[in-house]
């Protein structure tokens, strides 16, 4: 197999941009989902409740943010890793985070029209994974779902579009790691990943939900629930839900770039 796109999404269900080289740390790509909006309770929104993420696009450079949005002046800040600590809440985790200011918490409150603020999941933070699933006590994520980084496989994309009436390209399941070149569904087999020197433990299938039916241009939602209607005629899993895609955890740090050759080890 080999890489054929890399991608990161610096804001929690905010749009995502791609890399030629995703640079690996411990919770994942470095600048990938380390930014989250927070309501009012301090729990975090996504695209499930929230769609209109889809439309707001960030980009990071070093510690300089700039966030874009169509018919708004953009938003320039410089993230603040000693801002003032909020312990906030993600799928029942309690973070500690750090805001990122009023001016941010206002643009972002005018686009989304609710309450909300930016906070950072900054050095003072831990979310350690879910014990069932984790292949060390120490592995830990940041505000991703649930696991540091998230690989789908082209064919298996091909052959779910080819049991659709309208084909649906990959953005619908915000990856990290696109890989081409082994047959569809073989990556529920995988239970390492080698990328040169790094490698990655898999640890478990991705479940979907309704964020796979939101158009990523525009946030719209699909009024046929596709493709995670179709996704659950052939891909269920009792009681953990529709499956694409698997969850990825890195055993070290380090590069890795599109083009890449992968090698998977396998049950």
């Amino acid at each position: 197999m080999h890489i054929t796109s890399l991608h990161r999404y610096p804001i929690k269900g905010c749009r995502g941009h791609a890399l030629t080289t995703a640079t690996i740390d411990a919770l994942g790509f470095v600048g990938d989902r380390r930014l989250m909006l927070v309501d009012a309770d301090d729990r975090c929104l996504t695209q499930r409740e929230a769609p209109v993420l889809a439309t707001i696009e960030p980009q990071l450079d070093g510690p300089m943010l700039e966030v874009r949005v169509a018919g708004r002046e953009a938003l320039h800040l410089e993230i603040d890793p000693r801002g003032a600590l909020r312990q906030v809440e993600i799928w029942g985790n309690q973070v500690t985070a750090t805001d990122q200011g009023d001016p941010a918490a206002a643009w972002f409150s005018d686009v989304l029209g609710r309450h909300c603020r930016l906070v950072q999941f900054g050095i003072a933070a831990t979310r350690l994974l879910d014990p069932k699933y984790t292949p060390r006590d120490d592995a830990e994520t940041a505000f991703t779902d649930g696991y540091p980084i998230h690989g789908v496989l082209q064919e298996s994309l091909d052959d779910l579009n080819a049991r659709l009436a309208s084909p649906v390209p990959m953005g619908r399941f915000r990856p990290n790691i696109v890989l081409r070149g082994a047959p569809a569904w073989s990556e529920d087999a995988w239970r390492t990943l080698t990328f040169g020197p790094l490698s990655m433990d898999s640890v478990k299938p991705c479940a979907r939900c309704v964020v796979t039916t939101t158009d990523q241009a525009t946030g719209g939602r699909d009024a046929q629930q596709e493709p995670l209607r179709t996704l659950a005629t052939f891909r269920t899993i009792p009681g953990l839900g529709a499956m694409f895609g698997v969850n990825l955890v890195p055993r070290s740090g380090g590069e890795i770039q599109v083009g890449d050759e992968v090698v998977s080890r396998e049950s």
